[in-house]
C-alpha cells in the first residue's frame, strides 16, 4: 500500500500559510537536502489550488531551469485538489474535484505509491480529518507570524506520535509524526 505524507513548513505558533514571507532567512544546505530527499521519494505530488498556482508560476519557467529540483518537480505526476480549477496547465498535472477522499483512496492503495503533499494547509487539514494522511513531516521555523494556522477545525482533534526529530541549522526543527487514534476518554 502507498502512503500520503504531508510536508509542511510552519512557524512556532503554527502558521503554515505563505512561508515565502519568513522561511528564506533560515535556509541551509541541510534543509535543501532534506527537501530534495522528500521530493525524490515521491511518485506523485498532491497540491492544493493556491500551492499549485504558486508553483506553476515558477517551476515550469526558464527561471527555474538552474534549480536542481526543477526536473523532478516538472516530471512528477501532480494531483491538484480544487473546487474552482477546471484544468491544470503544468506538465503531468490533473485536477481532482468532487469527493477528494474517494478519489485519493485508490491512489493511496497503489503499491509503493508515495504521494507527497507540499504546503497546502487546507488540503492537509481535510485529509488528516479524513484519516488519509500516513505521515506529517513538519519543518518548524523559529519565528512567530500571523497567517493561516495548520491545525484548526477537525484536524486539530487528530493525535500524532513523534517518530523522528532532527535539528537543522538556524534553529529549524524537522519533526515527523504518524497519526494515531484518540479515544474520547483522553488517551491514545
Amino acid at each position: 500500500m502507498g502512503t500520503i505524507t504531508a510536508n509542511v513548513m510552519m512557524t512556532l505558533n503554527g502558521v503554515a500559510g505563505q512561508p515565502e514571507r519568513w522561511q528564506f532567512e533560515y535556509s541551509s544546505p541541510e534543509m535543501h537536502g532534506l527537501m530534495g530527499r522528500q521530493l525524490a521519494s515521491s511518485t506523485a505530488l498532491l497540491l492544493g489550488r493556491r500551492t499549485y498556482e504558486d508553483f506553476v508560476r515558477y517551476w515550469p519557467t526558464p527561471g527555474a531551469a538552474g534549480n536542481p529540483m526543477s526536473p523532478v518537480m516538472n516530471g512528477l505526476r501532480k494531483y491538484v485538489v480544487s473546487t474552482t480549477l477546471r484544468s491544470a496547465q503544468w506538465n503531468n498535472a490533473e485536477v481532482v474535484a468532487g469527493n477528494v477522499a474517494d478519489r485519493l483512496r485508490p491512489l493511496r492503495a497503489e503499491p509503493a505509491g508515495a504521494l507527497n503533499i507540499i504546503g497546502s494547509p487546507t488540503l492537509v487539514r481535510s485529509l488528516l480529518a479524513a484519516g488519509l494522511i500516513d505521515r506529517v513531516s513538519l519543518m518548524v521555523f523559529p519565528v512567530v507570524a500571523t497567517g493561516q494556522p495548520l491545525f484548526e477545525g477537525p484536524a486539530s482533534e487528530t493525535g500524532l506520535e513523534l517518530t523522528h526529530c532532527q535539528e537543522l541549522p538556524h534553529g529549524v526543527l524537522h519533526l515527523d509524526y504518524c497519526p494515531v487514534r484518540i479515544d474520547r476518554e483522553g488517551s491514545s
